[in-house]
């Protein structure tokens, strides 16, 4: 008997014929499960991984084994005579016949009824509680193009192209395009269509390349649909720099004609879309624009140096090249001391008020410059103002992101919740994987309670900046109180990102209420003058002051640091001094805002302790219109400021009382002077004791704890 007549007296082919349909079969049913309920991809390789190696001992179980009568016998004890082999055929038979019934009717329902609900599912890469999808059929994402150029060099201007593109598109209130940050996430990531379109969630994507040479310059592009696709518009350009304002306009009309179906209003007339601009700089100098635009997108600390520089030589010398005048005002913004760079506050403030007004004269419609706006007044403390400029900047572009995000901030700060969710909501769909735009679904997730939406979040933040993400996670467990918790996560997040913003002062608050004061001493000349002053070592929080002052160029840090040692030494009538200097100096010579809200709030606390309640008046009034961005905090900080401090003082005290202590007490307590004079403070002090010694405790144990991990890591 040949081995091929053995196999199949055996059953062997038959066996293995019914295994590969039912491991097909599950492995199917498996992937639709577990695609459902978010299981990580290495669930489904497993099974995958355990299905393909059974195969093996299937086929020697089936050779070495035979099924009697008896029960399951080796081959060679079996009597041929009285072998039913033949009997097991027949079932086998049957048995592959009813697993390829079952395996066709899957295949159709997956294809004709599956299919279409699957296309619309969230990746797993975002959570759908994160991500909500729409299909209005309006919306499209522009993909970086790809840079075809021989140099490598010339990819700032393909991915400066394909941001001109989206600008341009994102300006016609018909579309919602997705936002750059989104968009140019997926740079350099083979993926479909369809992927890309679930992703960013939109209908359409537009995509192309560029190949530069001198200046010639050859573009294609290509609109297509995500859901299938289908490539409703294609074209190549031939042009020379000079051309390629024209080019751009050429391909944002070919789009919107492309799109008129799903664009037509109640007028029946699509919605036009307006001109890239009216001035069109030379080569040079939009080339030069792009540059300085990539470098400050990159957001590092290079990038935006040589943004910077960029910037000021554009608007030195081409003074009518609006859109110059704006990236030079969004990019000083960046680079000032009070957001991201070292840029001192007054002098950065005046360069971008000066861009702004240069670029409002020369082209009113830039979104940009009331976005800039915006941030000027929200940094002043003024956000019913910004939110007017945010407004503005949407209006002007409807697909504005980061407008929409800092709108949800200002309007969080006017206590207008359900204003700044709905705003929030927009930002999310526009830029779905947006670090700051994640950031602040956290933060506002989590302080309403909305623990899954805060999860799902933070989970997308950490695939895509896990150094963003412990940042957030740090500053959580700092804003609600849990500094034990949140000194390991620092002294971790300092130790995993050395070259991050080291956040030395928040660090010495920790150790601080930690009693860890040799350590909050260490971290620097500021934090050795904050905490020596608050202990009440005078000649070395002076001594630690001056040499620290010496370093700061920028008046208001300086200032900030003077106040805070003389409040924590008791030197009220100094700190005075210096806090009036910023409100009616500065402020009269229009050179910076008059101060943040929490210089403003113990300015006004040392005018009346210094009896000159009727020059703090009008100054509390102005603060108590301000609003407080911490909603369960707010109300004690404004009955003090309207001078009620006895009812501050039961708010403080029911907070410390709801697990919140730190709220209104910062470790040295430099704000809360004026509640002092009541009984009811000695209560405060008590909780806040508590509240320390229980941190104190605790730190220490997840000190141990996170020794002795490292213990057993490294043997």
């Amino acid at each position: 008997m040949s081995l091929f007549e053995e196999l199949q007296r055996r059953n062997v082919v038959r066996v293995s014929v019914a295994y590969v349909i039912s491991a097909w079969l599950l492995a199917q049913v498996a992937d639709l499960v577990l695609d459902n309920i978010a299981a990580p991809d290495w669930v489904m390789q497993t099974i995958l991984l355990v299905l393909v190696l059974g195969l093996a001992p299937v086929v020697f179980f089936s050779w070495a084994y035979e099924v009697t009568p008896e029960g399951i016998k080796r081959e060679s004890e079996v009597d041929r005579s009285q072998s039913i082999t033949h009997v097991t055929r027949r079932k086998l038979d049957r048995t592959i016949t009813f697993v390829l019934v079952l395996a066709v009717a899957y295949f159709a329902a997956d294809k004709f009824l599956l299919t279409p609900a699957q296309q619309v599912a969230p990746t797993p890469d975002v959570n759908e509680e994160v991500i909500e999808t729409t299909a209005a059929g309006n919306t499209i994402a522009v993909l970086p193009f790809v840079n075809m150029s021989d140099d490598e060099a010339n990819e700032y201007f393909s991915d400066g192209l394909s941001e001109e593109l989206l600008n341009v598109l994102a300006k016609n209130p018909a579309l919602q395009v997705a936002a750059r940050t989104s968009s140019f996430s997926l740079k350099g990531e083979k993926l479909e269509i369809g992927e890309i379109g679930r992703r960013l969630n939109v209908d359409h994507v537009l995509e192309g390349s560029v190949r530069k040479s001198g200046d010639r310059v050859r573009i294609t592009a290509q609109l297509i649909r995500a859901d299938n696709g289908y490539h409703l518009w294609s074209d190549t350009y031939d042009r020379t720099v000079d051309d390629i304002f024209a080019v751009q306009d050429e391909i944002a009309g070919k789009i919107m004609a492309a799109l008129i179906p799903q664009l037509v209003g109640e007028s029946g007339e699509a919605v036009a879309t307006p001109a890239s601009s009216d001035y069109e700089p030379p080569a040079e100098a939009y080339q030069d624009y792009l540059l300085a635009r990539d470098r400050f997108n990159s957001r590092t600390r290079a990038g935006l140096d040589s943004a910077y520089e960029l910037a000021q030589e554009l608007v030195r010398k081409y003074p009518d090249y609006a859109e110059a005048h704006a990236l030079h005002a969004q990019v000083t913004m960046v680079n000032s001391a009070r957001v991201a760079g070292e840029i001192p506050w007054i002098i950065a403030e005046n360069q971008v008020r000066r861009s702004v007004q240069k670029a409002s004269a020369l082209r009113p419609d830039l979104p940009e410059i009331y976005l800039v706006e915006g941030m000027l007044h929200s940094l002043s403390r003024d956000p019913e103002t910004a939110i007017e400029f945010y407004e503005r900047a949407i209006e002007l572009n409807p697909s504005y992101a980061e407008a929409y995000r800092r709108l949800s901030q200002a309007a969080l700060a006017l206590g207008r919740t359900s204003e700044s969710w709905e705003a929030l909501e927009t930002a999310r769909k526009l830029d779905p994987i947006s670090v700051p735009t994640l950031q602040w679904v956290v933060r506002q997730a989590t302080v309403h309670g909305r623990e899954q939406m805060a999860d799902d979040a933070m989970q997308v933040l950490r695939q895509l900046a896990p150094v963003a993400a412990d940042d957030l996670e740090f500053h959580l467990l700092y804003d609600y109180g849990r500094y034990a918790e949140a000194g390991i996560a620092l002294e971790d997040f300092r130790a995993n990102w050395p070259d991050e913003s080291p956040h030395i002062w928040q660090l010495a608050q920790i150790y601080g209420n930690l009693g860890k004061i040799d350590e909050a001493m260490a971290l620097g000349l500021s934090t050795k003058a904050y905490i020596a002053a608050e202990l009440g070592q005078r000649e070395i929080a002076l001594s630690a002051m001056e040499e620290e002052a010496a370093k700061r160029t920028d008046p208001h840090d300086r200032a900030d640091l003077y106040w805070q040692t003389y409040v924590n030494l008791g030197m009220y009538d100094e700190a005075l001094e210096v806090l009036s200097d910023l409100w009616y100096g500065y402020a009269a010579e229009d050179i910076g805002p008059k101060m943040d809200y929490g210089d403003t709030f113990v300015f006004v606390e040392l005018l009346r302790h210094a009896g000159r309640a009727d020059e703090a008046a009008p100054i509390a009034a102005e603060l108590a219109e301000l609003g407080f961005g911490d909603e369960e905090a707010a109300a004690g900080y404004i009955q003090m400021v309207e001078g009620n401090y006895e009812e501050a003082l039961r708010l403080f005290i029911e907070n410390a009382r709801n697990g919140r202590p730190h709220v209104g007490f910062t470790g040295v307590r430099k704000s809360d002077f004026a509640l002092k004079q009541f009984p009811e403070y000695a209560t405060l002090e008590k909780l806040v004791d508590e509240w320390q010694e229980e941190q104190r405790a605790l730190y220490e144990e997840l000190t141990a704890a996170r020794a002795s991990s490292a213990d057993t890591a490294h043997p």
